[in-house]
């Protein structure tokens, strides 16, 4: 009797320890797939808001794309009513090019071109020089070479208004009567500078560099005035008297 009671509770409490791993091992199994829930609904949480980000730059690109319209004089009132007629347009074209939107993006270059010229004839000339040019382009390419080139005269003419113009008449064949001066009898007079006393302690020192060499000297500023006419003489003195030290350090 005793050995069977002892029997059955060795039995009892194994099964118990048994109902114990198990009942731990369940435990440990739901902890794990808590955690691997909790991953999951944080990275499904980031795709959230990550979806979120791209729907604002969308809505953002389409506020640009609209405001581009109105900028450019663009209904976009009659593109999206003809939106359902459009076919899907190739990658890279946002919209369907239609003959509409061809003619209103002509008229705002033509008026960009009449602001360019100033001049409504002046424009037109352009355009029939440019059509007889090229006959095989369209009217929406033949504004925009007349628009660029225009564009690219512009800077150069106003380069050439501000540098200032010498008219110089040279003679290249002297007159076979009149007789050619003695070079040797001449003498060389130094050009003077302009507004430079002598008196000025930059004008003793370029003298100093340059060994009492009134002529060199008085050549030097005289160069420097006529590539800086702006400049105050400080200014120019210290230019020419800079450009020698740098030059013998050299």
């Amino acid at each position: 009797m005793q050995l069977t009671l002892v029997l059955e509770l060795q039995i009892a409490l194994f099964l118990a320890f048994l109902l114990l791993v198990i009942c731990i091992i369940k435990l440990l199994l739901q902890r794990k797939a808590l955690y691997l829930y909790q991953q999951s609904t944080e990275q499904f949480k980031q795709s959230i808001d990550q979806y979120q980000k791209s729907v604002e730059l969308f809505r953002q690109a389409i506020d640009e794309y609209e405001f581009l319209l109105k900028e450019h004089g663009i209904d976009t009132s009659k593109l999206k009513t003809k939106a359902p007629q459009q076919v899907i347009s190739p990658p890279g074209f946002p919209f369907k090019v239609t003959q509409e939107g061809i003619d209103i993006n002509n008229k705002y270059l033509h008026s960009e071109l009449i602001a360019l010229t100033n001049n409504v004839n002046t424009a037109n000339q352009l355009l029939t020089k440019q059509r007889q040019l090229y006959p095989g382009k369209s009217e929406n390419w033949v504004l925009k070479q007349v628009i660029s080139d225009l564009k690219l005269k512009k800077p150069q003419e106003q380069l050439d208004s501000k540098t200032p113009q010498i008219q110089t008449e040279v003679s290249l064949s002297p007159a076979l009567d009149t007789p050619l001066p003695d070079l040797k009898k001449m003498k060389r007079q130094p050009s003077k500078p302009k507004g430079v006393p002598k008196n000025n302690p930059l004008y003793k020192e370029l003298l100093n560099l340059l060994s009492g060499n009134q002529e060199i000297a008085n050549r030097l500023i005289t160069r420097q005035q006529q590539l800086n006419p702006d400049k105050l003489e400080n200014w120019i003195l210290e230019k020419v008297v800079g450009d020698i030290k740098r030059d013998r350090r050299v």
